[in-house]
């Protein structure tokens, strides 16, 4: 179940490119030497997990990240439970990288983790509930792998506008219901509103904006497939602080 961002992947490659870099120019660099590049902040999931009951509604649960869940150790982590309207839970980063969050939630409802630190976050990661009062199970959306969204999850609208294009490749249409905001307490807007179709080996485009009224600075837009198969797509769309 362990993961790693493929941000942070990006972060290490940049700093071994550095690294050589350095070497290759010799003599040729100047003293004091730049700081290492940041990476994005890694979620490892190997490390969390839920205690307390989550089998009556509206229970509350707790998520914990074990030491070393999140590298670097700062920041906080933002939980958002996919199947409620409540806003995120708020947790903070300890100085070894462990988290708890208490989160109102259920058996088969969906947690969403992503850590925060500044403006740089995690890729969003979904952990649904099993019932068992130590574990959760992270979930990659197996429904219908051959319908691809991208970006897979998350949004930074900073620049105010961005497309989410939803590829099909499978052998027939594709039905998406009419596109919905999980709280809709922010700026947030898209186009198109209505429900519509990815015929089968072509793509459509989801615009998300930031130009309305609201305060909050985030928020889910969900895309719900209707047909071949009823299934859900969730993307976090965000806003600087």
């Amino acid at each position: 179940m362990a993961m790693q961002t493929t941000y942070g992947h990006r972060g290490r490659r940049g700093a071994r490119v550095a690294t050589l870099l350095g070497v290759l120019l010799g003599g040729c660099v100047v003293s004091p030497q730049p700081s290492p590049p940041v990476h994005e902040p890694i979620l490892d999931t190997g490390l969390v997990g839920v205690s307390g009951d989550p089998t009556v509604l509206r229970q509350q649960v707790f998520l914990k990240g074990e030491p070393g869940a999140v590298e670097p150790a700062e920041g906080v982590v933002l939980v958002t439970n996919l199947d409620s309207a409540d806003a995120p839970v708020v947790a903070e980063i300890k100085a070894d990288g462990s988290f708890v969050a208490a989160v109102d939630a259920s058996t088969e409802q969906v947690l969403r983790i992503q850590v925060k630190q500044g403006e740089r976050r995690s890729e969003p990661v979904d952990l649904q509930l099993t019932g068992e009062p130590i574990d959760a199970t992270r979930t990659m959306l197996a429904h219908l792998p051959c319908l691809t969204i991208e970006p897979a999850a998350w949004v930074s609208l900073e620049a105010g506008e961005g497309d989410v294009v939803v590829r099909n490749s499978c052998a027939e249409d594709v039905a998406i219901g009419a596109p919905r905001l999980r709280r809709g307490a922010g700026p947030f807007g898209f186009s198109p509103a209505e429900a519509f179709v990815v015929p089968a080996g072509e793509s459509a485009v989801v615009t998300v904006r930031a130009d309305g009224e609201g305060v909050e600075r985030e928020d889910v837009l969900f895309l719900e497939v209707t047909a071949p198969e009823p299934g859900r797509r969730a993307v976090t769309l965000t806003l600087p602080d």
